[in-house]
């Protein structure tokens, strides 16, 4: 998981070329009891509650963990915003949102402008109308916003075209919930709590027994209702995030593999590196040493 940050980068749209612009994107953890937005924002984009704001882009925040409120239109109607729930702002939409006082959140998003936006608007893919999508917790999601953490804090030339093509591919990953949106099915709710409860505690040594108590469930029907709401079992989950966190370790810090393997719960290094090297196909050191080499020669590049 990436450090608190958040980072503008305003540029003018190209002249029909690019369908995408990214001007901003950040990652906050808001502890609870803490104040909220915890830092100043550039003049255009500070808000208070109290007052609210309008921005003059395109914003998607996803809220995987952690509880809160927005309200938005000329009516101020007001969302419930829960773990797992992605919130869009639209331009020239009066906006104003926080985390619950008692829970805090934590909150991806990136702000973009474009053809690709405003055809999205027109296609009904995103609309004015519902601005709350309740998506759970979305390995894809989870995925595209993490390749655009590691983006937005790169100063390279490269940046703005990769963070271009995240916001079109985070357009498409809510395209696809759009289109396959339908009514929640019973147990949907405790699924989504059960994600957010690993997620959020990836670093433990779960018993997941003891989580299918605490959620009121047997273990062998959370076992198999999580497999079939999300294509993996409770400790397959609990892996992968573990391992996409191993990822972004090893990319982003100089931390050895022994290091890594402690801060993320695994019982030793060889068991973080067998687990690794099974699932993303290359042992931590040599995957580490591929994308150190990437970034070199994107660097030389340009």
């Amino acid at each position: 998981m990436p450090d608190d940050y958040f980072v503008y980068f305003p540029q003018a749209p190209s002249r029909g070329i690019c369908p995408c612009v990214a001007t901003a994107a950040g990652f906050t953890r808001i502890l609870p009891h803490t104040p909220y937005p915890p830092r100043r924002h550039p003049v255009d984009h500070h808000f208070t509650w109290s007052n609210g704001r309008v921005l003059r882009a395109f914003q998607i925040i996803y809220i995987p963990s952690g509880r809160g409120a927005l309200q938005c239109g000329a009516q101020q109607k007001r969302y419930e915003i829960e773990p797992g729930t992605v919130f869009l702002l639209f331009p020239g939409v009066w906006h104003r949102y926080a985390p619950d006082i008692k829970t805090g959140w934590t909150e991806h998003w990136m702000e973009c402008t474009g053809a690709a936006f405003d055809r999205a608007l027109r296609q009904r893919v995103i609309h004015w109308d519902r601005p709350v999508l309740r998506v759970g917790i979305s390995p894809d999601l989870i995925d595209a916003f993490q390749l655009c953490h590691r983006w937005a804090r790169r100063a390279t030339s490269a940046r703005a075209a990769a963070l271009a093509s995240l916001g079109l591919h985070l357009l498409a990953v809510l395209d696809n919930i759009v289109s396959t949106d339908r009514p929640p099915a019973r147990g949907d709710d405790v699924i989504q709590e059960a994600q957010a409860l690993i997620t959020e505690r990836f670093q433990e040594r779960l018993d997941m027994r003891e989580l299918a108590e605490s959620l009121s469930v047997s273990y062998s029907w959370l076992r198999q209702t999580f497999k079939a709401r999300t294509g993996l079992s409770p400790k397959q989950f609990h892996l992968q995030i573990r391992l996409q966190r191993a990822q972004d370790l090893l990319a982003n810090t100089s931390r050895s593999v022994k290091e890594v393997a402690g801060i993320l719960g695994f019982d030793s290094p060889y068991h973080l590196s067998a687990q690794f090297k099974q699932r993303v196909g290359t042992a931590p050191r040599e995957w580490r040493r591929q994308v150190s080499a990437r970034s070199r020669h994107a660097r030389e590049a340009s």
